[in-house]
């Protein structure tokens, strides 16, 4: 028998080479869509490193860290803290999940009917690093942009099967095709287990891609989804709301004519100047807007900023004389003739942008500094369900603002609640033409093959565009570009067994990682010797 730790293909390379070449395929695999599947073999080396006696977690950290720094750099165009946030803290999590997980695998495979069984000494690596992605869903410091799952957002016809068990299910598939190469090239298992894990995920997909669509369409709908091109550190703020507002009549008219669609789609925060929300609709340019979009749409949705006010302080509010008010990012939707508009604030905020982190926490000992921190629009308000729009015509839009793209289970209950179309309304502008903005997009395909649902995307300086439920782009306006992409897109009713069930891989390996640990924890006080 090859026990644990001997025979390695990979044992005559030095740790710095495999460090190295871990660093260079986990940037490659998430830089290149096409090389997405680079992360397998990235951490079959990561899984090497954590094994290796001898200051393991800074030999992790120091890959985690560059990975980081190599994939998010764009961030700094927005906040240079962000991205020492990524490197420092989200690359130290990475080094820490991986690093905890080897640990309680080597003392589990003390125990004989483990060694029998050497997959199930892989359970705590997998607990630990899907704890680690689980963790990002709701922490104040959340940032799941480098789930595993979402590596392959640039192919999505590898991962057709998440419809089944959403991005969580790509991580899982990540870790199992890892493990099983990273035994194979110890020489316990055999080639054929590594490539009947990996092919038979990835044959399925490609089937389910090149099968027609099983869902047909309860109707088809005209919409229209504009992108206005307004700089989002200058103009956005800057350029008078009359003005803007005439940008997109003419955009409309130019590509609409005379002619009306179904639904027109405008970026976040498209209305700057913050509403107070039981006024909304009474202001000159709320009128000039409802004018606007009544001229070639029956319904719309677009973002602004909004407030309301409160008798009494809680976490997110701020004092206004007597009062208190709160404000937040808004989806609003409204549809021909309709004097106000239905509201869904934002409820996945970014980190330092648009919350403080912890601020339920902090702002007991901070007052309004843990409010006013929160960036550029200081710390605001959520919506603690999500709200699906109804036209009363047969459209039910599930809205997902910004940042919530990136939240997989998240965006699953528009699904429960009857949507059958979502709409993407952002700002990627904060990025500047990098990476950031493209994959941002490219995470909107992950949410539709999840959901089975088309996703009509507008984002304010690019990339705007409309999106089927196997992930494909059907049209795009790109980067800094101005226009108006027109287009049929059917509505999906029902749903798929991933927005039914929910993301229950990761609650179940959150389950695990909190077993594992406490036998951890025991075994520091009462050794565990196999029997």
């Amino acid at each position: 028998m090859h026990y644990f730790g001997t025979m390695s293909l990979l044992r005559p390379l030095t740790d710095w080479k495999i460090m190295l070449a871990a660093t260079v395929l986990l940037v490659a695999a998430w830089n290149l869509p096409v090389l997405g599947l680079l992360i397998i073999p990235a951490f079959v080396l990561l899984l090497e490193l954590a094994f290796r006696p001898g200051r393991a977690f800074l030999k992790l950290y120091l890959v985690t860290a560059l990975w980081n720094a190599a994939t998010t750099y764009w961030i700094a165009n927005a906040h240079p803290l962000g991205v020492i946030a990524t490197v420092f803290i989200n690359g130290a999590l990475m080094a820490a999940a991986l690093w905890l997980g080897a640990r309680s695998s080597t003392m589990i495979r003390r125990f004989p009917r483990v060694e029998r069984w050497s997959a199930l000494a892989y359970l705590p690596i997998f607990a630990s690093w899907i704890a680690f992605e689980k963790l990002h869903d709701h922490w104040g410091l959340a940032f799941p942009w480098l789930n595993l799952g979402n590596t392959f957002n640039g192919t999505p016809i590898f991962v057709q099967w998440y419809k089944w068990l959403g991005a969580t299910g790509g991580t899982l598939w990540v870790l199992v095709v890892a493990m099983a190469i990273f035994e194979w090239q110890r020489g316990r298992w055999r080639i054929d287990r590594p490539l009947l894990l990996f092919l038979v995920p990835l044959l399925t997909s490609i089937t389910l891609w090149s099968l027609p669509h099983s869902s047909k369409p309860s109707a088809w709908i005209k919409v229209a989804v504009v992108q206005p091109n307004i700089n989002a550190y200058t103009e956005k703020w800057e350029l008078p709301e009359g003005e803007q507002i005439e940008k997109v009549r003419r955009l409309l008219e130019t590509h609409l004519g005379d002619s009306q669609v179904d639904l027109i789609v405008l970026p976040e925060t498209f209305l700057p100047k913050a509403r107070q929300e039981g006024s909304y609709g009474l202001g000159a340019m709320d009128k000039l807007l409802h004018e606007t979009l009544d001229a070639y749409g029956d319904a719309a949705i677009f973002g602004a900023t909004t407030y309301d006010f409160q008798d009494a302080p809680n976490v997110y509010n701020r004092p206004m004389g007597n009062r208190y008010y709160t404000l937040y990012n808004t989806a609003l939707f409204r549809t021909l003739g309709m004097p106000n508009a239905a509201m869904y604030h934002k409820g996945k905020l970014v980190v330092g942008g648009e919350t403080m982190p912890f601020v339920q926490l902090l702002k007991p000992y901070l007052g309004d500094w843990a409010i006013e921190l929160g960036g550029t629009s200081g710390t605001l308000g959520i919506s603690q369900e999500r709200t699906v729009f109804d036209n009363g015509n047969g459209l039910k839009l599930g809205p997902i603002i910004c940042w919530e793209n990136e939240f997989s289970d998240y965006t699953t209950d528009y699904t429960k609640q009857g949507a059958n179309l979502l709409a993407v309304i952002t700002n990627d502008g904060w990025w500047g033409n990098t990476q950031g903005h493209v994959q941002h997009m490219r995470f909107s395909g992950l949410r539709a093959i999840e959901n089975g649902k088309w996703i009509v995307r507008s984002a304010n300086t690019g990339i705007s565009c409309v999106i089927d439920q196997k992930g494909r782009v059907h049209e795009s306006l790109g980067w800094e570009e101005e226009g108006v992409i027109v287009m049929e897109v059917p509505l999906l009713e029902g749903q798929t067994l991933y927005s039914k069930t929910g993301d229950w891989i990761g609650q179940l390996m959150v389950l695990l990682f909190a077993l594992n640990f406490g036998v951890l924890l025991f075994s520091r006080f009462f050794r565990l010797k196999p029997r």
